[in-house]
């Protein structure tokens, strides 16, 4: 596969760690309403490996972890930072990274925005992940 390269608003992660969980099985095994070809991974963390135009919260070299599920970042429960509730979820293609879009188990993860990202400071994203 090759490597992503960010859109405006975007970041690219070098990933440091992908956690498995039984979530995964269930994404696998279940009609979740996630259409594949996607990767798998939904607890990850990693270094930005590369900014999109205009992303200025985060800088190349920055230890993150990835918040899980993805909203539209635009409705009130994203506003809120209630991704998980956003209210638009109908209209995406899937739920965030490994759950019906590219996920973690993979070298380079593409996060369509920086507001996803966690500063992890000195911890190691290979701990963080899991």
């Amino acid at each position: 596969m090759a490597k992503p390269s960010p859109g405006a608003g975007q970041v690219l992660i070098k990933v440091g760690g992908a956690g498995v969980c039984h979530s995964d099985l269930h994404v696998m095994e279940e009609d979740l309403g996630f259409t594949p070809p996607f990767t798998l991974g939904h607890e990850n963390a990693g270094w930005v490996a590369a900014l999109g135009q205009g992303v200025t919260t985060v800088k190349e070299g920055d230890a993150v972890a990835v918040y899980g599920p993805w909203g539209c970042g635009r409705c009130h429960a994203c506003q809120l930072s209630l991704e998980n509730y956003c209210e638009n979820w109908a209209q995406m293609d899937g739920f965030g990274g490994g759950l019906g879009l590219d996920g973690g188990m993979a070298e380079y993860m593409l996060v369509p925005s920086a507001r996803l990202l966690v500063p992890l400071g000195d911890l190691s994203p290979s701990k963080a992940a899991p």
